[in-house]
């Protein structure tokens, strides 16, 4: 039911499913699960509403008795904190039925790039996410196999020194590499891996990445593996976790998943070491350069693989950055106090006129395009 509540805010639920969630609205139970739902997944900093609540209310229930639409009973008369609930699926579910049109604008068209794949010799080759086809090393030997959106290497022609490939995924897109070990790993938009095209035996199998990335480690008690991003070392034996490590960010957050985590960077000339456990989060801050342990919804910082865009406490700058990288746009904000405004909010495979109309919708958000970029007036 969770699924039916994320499309009926973002605007894509039907009538039928618009029925199912009001049965099981019903439950006064299903109801706080709802609040804490919204609040968790969904809170669009709901205090900005606070001083047209009623005028926002109001108008949203005239919209619907208009209309005659099944979703006029789908709430009960609870809390204030509930009305603003209905206040933000009103929304969605006028901007689903046409009564809320999109503005008059033309969306900025996304440039054509290419994922690419840099050999040790500097040989750059653009990857054709439609097809098929070998993947060689700089001497023309076959390492791996490319089938549309995954490259897999393979244990054959084992060297006895190290040898680099580098994969870059621009904005946009998302590709995922089988290492030569097993291990499997999701890029994200924005985000680089350099690693070599075999492991050594009985050596530390070391990686680094650039932007996102989920690992799920294949295991090797003689070998670990380390992501090495920035100055921050993540050191595991076999286990799954996501590591997001932009630059334009100010932190990198390792967020466990599945098995252990090691944290070590240096300080001082000295190593400091923290260990993680399933459902915790690493914060690395790039200016403290302290790490902060924290326990968090794993599903929030993976969401990524399945298209989901997931914000939580972020502030309205930092969303626009993964806005850009997502969608593969450019986006200038002009409103400086906004951009310090901190939201939370998750979007479930839409297009970005859809998630600028809902910001625009519920917060009065203004933009415009120009020079195919957006301007957050």
């Amino acid at each position: 039911m969770k699924k039916n509540i994320t499309k009926l805010l973002i605007g894509t639920i039907t009538e039928k499913e618009i029925i199912e969630l009001r049965d099981w609205l019903e439950n006064p139970k299903n109801r706080t699960i709802l609040e804490s739902y919204v609040r968790d997944y969904h809170d669009l900093n709901l205090t900005t509403l606070k001083s047209n609540l009623d005028e926002a209310y109001n108008k949203v229930s005239r919209q619907i008795d208009k209309k005659e639409k099944p979703v006029k009973t789908l709430f009960p008369n609870w809390t204030k904190y509930a009305a603003a609930i209905v206040i933000l699926f009103g929304l969605g579910f006028l901007f689903q039925q046409g009564f809320f049109s999109l503005q008059d604008h033309k969306f900025p068209v996304p440039q054509e790039t290419f994922i690419t794949l840099e050999l040790d010799n500097g040989t750059i080759q653009t990857i054709d996410v439609n097809g098929t086809k070998e993947v060689r090393d700089s001497e023309g030997n076959v390492v791996g196999d490319q089938n549309q959106n995954q490259i897999s290497y393979s244990q054959a022609n084992q060297k006895e020194e190290l040898v680099y490939n580098t994969l870059t995924i621009p904005n946009g897109k998302k590709f995922q590499i089988e290492l030569s070990d097993g291990t499997l790993v999701h890029l994200n938009a924005g985000s680089s891996l350099k690693y070599p095209i075999n492991f050594l035996s009985k050596e530390p199998r070391q990686v680094f990445l650039s932007g996102e990335a989920y690992f799920n480690v294949a295991r090797n008690e003689l070998s670990p593996f380390i992501v090495n991003v920035d100055q921050l070392d993540v050191k595991v034996l076999g286990t799954e976790f996501n590591v997001s490590a932009y630059t334009e960010d100010i932190s990198i957050d390792v967020v466990l998943v599945k098995g252990a985590v090691i944290l070590g960077k240096m300080r001082k000339s000295e190593e400091e070491v923290i260990r993680l456990s399933p459902g915790q989060k690493g914060s690395y801050g790039y200016d403290s350069r302290d790490i902060l342990v924290s326990a968090v919804n794993t599903d929030l910082y993976t969401s990524w693989m399945q298209g989901q865009l997931v914000f939580r406490n972020l502030t309205f700058n930092q969303i626009l950055a993964k806005l850009e990288r997502h969608y593969n746009i450019e986006i200038e904000n002009m409103n400086t106090d906004l951009g310090q405004e901190v939201f939370n909010a998750s979007f479930n495979n839409v297009k970005i006129e859809e998630v600028l109309s809902f910001f625009n919708d519920a917060h009065k958000i203004d933009y415009e395009i120009k020079n195919n970029k957006i301007i957050i007036k």
